[in-house]
């Protein structure tokens, strides 16, 4: 008697459960194979595939040697023989489908998207070759780009044989193994199973006991008691938040009602789940009622997970036709009085197609399971799960989480630190305990004010930028009507900040450094410019010559009426733009309503371009504005225009000079002087 093996992939363990059967031999050795792969025991029945093949190389041979080998996890050896089958002409398009799949968990991604292309031309649409086509087109970008952490196989707990699923009660580590163990029970004198109690023949190994450990040492591991291990699989432990009650897979004997000594045919016995209470007076385990869902005769359901207020159930369960397909996760929940209700498939947003697996819920309501159903590196990938609007959203949770093989039973101790199980290469055995912490991210965001140096009053519309000493990248942003700026900041990096507005002097470079912070953090600069007095910088006109009867001209002061720094013209041409020559019309309305009124105005550009250039460019937008004012009826003996070019400069962007957008557009201005006759 044998059962499917409890880890991976075939998912689910079950017992197989048959009479005494007797092994061929001599030119019958393939169907002694056959046998001994029929029962799941696939240890031994490598060797006799091997001299069959030996003898005739049939397809028979190569399969049962590639399958096999697939099952027991022994990738390389699989691939091999996947090759030789697929080169079969008697081969299916199965065996591609799962020549691709090995060859995935070899990360021979290229290979495998070959094969599966030539599957896929065969049964164009398949879901699952889609998917899988999908994953090696995927793992080339998880694999470039890890997520940064702490990656840690758990040596001392870990041993040569496949050691998985983690749990935690009272400082103790709890885990599953198939490591051999002292207590190896006898079988009874007459028995008629072809189940032995001291090995598993799937594997070759022990059946799947639950250890516990003090901490990461397995110096201190050893069995938990006879009451919570029977004497084949027990499994994937979960407790409540108290440590109290404790919910596990396991298999066990038992037989079909009306099934008689001697006279059996097989039948499966699968995974079923069973729950324990703690006795704190006895200091011992007691079985609780079983689940009422279990269904050893018909159905595998395992991988529990039991929330820590003890209501919900999760688990993963293999329904057949009433589910997604493959194993399905379903939860159940207790009503008031403590019994359990009818178990509800969580839905399509998370199960799929394949096979899903070892569901957590987390304090914060993320689920994490595994699955080999959505794109993946290959094998079981673990995933994190949200609700956004009502449903679950999943998403693969990358590299080092994930391997090229089986990644799965996902598990939390009140921290960041994720524990998982992993047949990966590099391991210590088939199965090996692993634990990530992923890098603390740092989020860092710089904020500030542009303010008027001498007032102190903010500054909208100011020009700020941000420069990244180390990647040499420039941001820049607009101040809002309060001054306020904003930027997210990389982390670990040291910046340049600058400001400038017209008629400004820029504020000089400001540090910015988050090199040293060991906490995120919002930086605050504000940044204070300084106005330019264009009065104290710019030659002032000659006095007014006096006129006769009447004295000196008087300077008109507009304020508000007429703002000159709104003129400005396209880059390197003179027209009159519609919204200058609104701005020019207060000016001509005002001069109409004052008929003493002179102007004299002055263009003036900054320092690039050719001096001369920029000279005649002035003295064309002088030309351009004097006729509009003509055009307007504004007699010529009131009016003064000349262009100065370069010549008159009101900060340090002469010639060669370094100067800031800003800076410049200071010097690209245009001045109109009011007088009174």
């Amino acid at each position: 008697m044998n059962r499917k093996h409890y880890t991976l992939p075939a998912l689910l363990s079950t017992l197989l459960l048959t009479g005494m059967l007797n092994t061929a031999s001599g030119q019958y050795v393939i169907k002694a194979a056959d046998t001994e792969a029929s029962l799941y025991n696939y240890a031994a029945a490598i060797p006799l595939y091997h001299k069959a093949f030996d003898r005739k190389e049939t397809v028979n041979a190569a399969r049962g040697l590639a399958t096999s080998y697939r099952l027991l996890k022994d990738y390389p050896a699989a691939a091999t023989w996947y090759e030789k089958l697929v080169a079969m002409p008697e081969h299916t398009s199965e065996d591609e489908l799962y020549y691709a799949a090995i060859l995935m968990n070899n990360e021979q991604y290229n290979a495998a998207k070959q094969v599966l292309a030539g599957y896929l031309a065969k049964v164009p649409g398949d879901q699952k070759a889609e998917t899988m086509k999908a994953g090696c087109d995927s793992a080339a970008v998880w694999l470039s780009s890890p997520i940064r952490g702490d990656l840690e196989n758990l040596k001392g707990l870990n041993s040569e044989w496949s050691d998985w699923s983690t749990a935690f009660r009272d400082g103790k580590v709890i885990f599953a193994s198939d490591r051999p163990y002292d207590s190896l029970r006898p079988d009874a004198l007459f028995n008629r199973s072809n189940i032995k109690r001291k090995y598993y023949g799937y594997t070759g190994n022990s059946y799947l006991h639950l250890y516990e450990s003090n901490g990461l040492d397995s110096g201190t591991a050893k069995l938990l008691v006879r009451d919570v291990n029977g004497d084949y699989h027990s499994a994937h432990a979960s407790y409540t938040g108290n440590g109290q009650t404790l919910y596990y897979s396991v298999t066990e004997l038992a037989r079909k009602k009306g099934s008689f000594l001697g006279k059996e045919t097989p039948y499966t016995l699968n995974v079923e789940i069973r729950g324990q209470q703690w006795d704190t007076a006895t200091r011992a385990w007691n079985v609780l009622p079983e689940f009422p869902f279990n269904e050893i005769f018909n159905h595998s359901i395992g991988d529990p997970f039991i929330t820590p207020d003890g209501k919900t159930l999760l688990f993963v369960a293999d329904y057949g036709d009433k589910g997604n397909g493959g194993t399905d996760i379903y939860y159940s929940t207790k009503d008031a009085s403590g019994q359990w209700q009818t178990p509800v498939n969580i839905g399509a947003a998370i199960n799929t197609a394949g096979n899903e697996r070892s569901p957590l819920l987390d304090q914060n309501g993320i689920l994490y399971f595994s699955t080999d159903g959505r794109p993946g590196l290959g094998g079981l990938d673990i995933f994190s799960a949200v609700k956004e609007n009502g449903s679950w959203v999943a998403r693969n949770m990358g590299v080092p989480v994930n391997s090229a093989q089986d990644d799965f039973a996902p598990a939390y101790n009140g921290t960041n630190t994720l524990y998982f199980s992993s047949n990966r290469k590099g391991g210590k055995g088939s199965d090996d305990l692993y634990r990530f912490t992923p890098a603390k991210i740092l989020v860092f965001s710089l904020e500030g004010k542009a303010l008027d140096k001498k007032t102190n009053q903010p500054l909208a519309d100011a020009n700020v930028s941000l420069a990244n000493k180390e990647t040499g990248a420039v941001l820049t942003v607009t101040t809002d009507s309060r001054g306020d700026f904003h930027f997210a900041l990389d982390s670990l990096s040291a910046y340049g900040l600058e400001g400038g507005k017209a008629l400004f002097r820029p504020a000089s470079e400001v540090a910015v450094v988050t090199k040293g912070l060991t906490e995120s953090a919002v930086l605050h600069r504000d940044l204070y410019l300084e106005k330019i007095e264009v009065a104290t910088v710019v030659n002032k006109p000659k006095d007014p010559v006096p006129v006769k009867g009447i004295g000196v001209a008087k300077k008109i002061d507009l304020g508000t009426k007429f703002n000159a720094q709104n003129i400005y013209f396209d880059l390197g041409k003179a027209d009159i733009r519609p919204d200058v020559a609104k701005e020019l019309d207060k000016l001509i309305a005002l001069m109409k309503e004052n008929p003493s009124w002179k102007v004299d105005m002055s263009f003036h550009t900054d320092s690039r371009s050719d001096d001369n250039y920029n000279l005649k460019l002035s003295q064309r937008r002088a030309a351009s504005t004097l006729n509009y004012f003509l055009s307007k009826g504004i007699d010529k003996k009131r009016l003064a225009a000349k262009g100065y070019g370069e010549t008159k400069l009101i900060n340090r962007c002469a010639n060669g000079v370094n100067c800031t957008e800003a800076e410049h557009q200071a010097n690209r201005r245009a001045e109109f002087n009011v007088l009174e006759r």
